[in-house]
């Protein structure tokens, strides 16, 4: 395995280390701590991630707001904390989606396939650049919106069990996990493609560095 795997995968082992302390923490009051940690910490990476690529935060500010209210002892039902959550969640699995990623992978895909199928290719698309950069966007698109569908539905029905009852159940932990770590994706990938592996790593150093500050 290359070192920066190895690395990273010591910094996710960490963080999941310090969400199990502070889920697992007999001092919590109503999740308290963990509102704060994702108001303060999480969320932040995903808003400052829309706002490098001039999108809108409604949607993620709103969540944020939430967990600011429920840090503050205000009751929030289930129902309520679903309907935000998926609709910031949304965007938010769409952010962190390695769509570029995706769009390389087609794109030299396409280019490939045009190879062997040159004279249909050129008839339709003109070249097979173009056919390519059409494959690889409409491809990459779909695979995001997908992701960011199926990813946002799943995750706010179990986080909003969660934030609506204290009640920590075994499967709520890689939940609230995938959501930090998407949280970081989507600031890295904010960022140029090879910049990526580095600035997810930084990212996910903010939170456990807030993490460990506010123990």
């Amino acid at each position: 395995m290359p070192i920066h795997e190895l690395q990273e995968q010591r910094t996710e082992l960490q963080l999941a280390s310090c969400i199990t302390c502070l889920l697992r923490d007999g001092r919590l009051n109503g999740l308290h701590s963990l509102h704060l940690f994702i108001e303060r910490s999480v969320l932040p990476l995903a808003i400052e991630a829309a706002q490098m690529r001039g999108e809108k935060t409604a949607d993620l500010e709103n969540i944020s707001a939430l967990h600011q209210k429920a840090a503050s002892g205000i009751f929030i039902e289930k129902s309520n904390w679903r309907g935000l959550l998926e609709k910031g969640y949304l965007t938010l699995f769409r952010l962190g989606f390695d769509a570029e990623k995706t769009y390389r992978q087609s794109h030299a895909s396409a280019l490939e396939f045009s190879a062997g199928n040159l004279e249909m290719i050129e008839t339709e698309f003109g070249s097979a650049k173009a056919y390519a950069d059409y494959y690889g966007r409409l491809n990459s698109e779909a695979n995001t919106q997908a992701f960011a569908r199926a990813n946002a539905e799943v995750h706010a029905a179990v986080n909003a069990k969660l934030f609506a009852s204290g009640i920590i159940e075994d499967d709520q932990e890689a939940t609230l996990l995938a959501v930090i770590k998407i949280s970081a994706n989507a600031f890295a990938c904010s960022h140029a493609f090879s910049e990526i592996e580095q600035r997810r790593k930084e990212a996910l150093l903010r939170t456990i560095r807030y993490l460990k500050n506010s123990s």
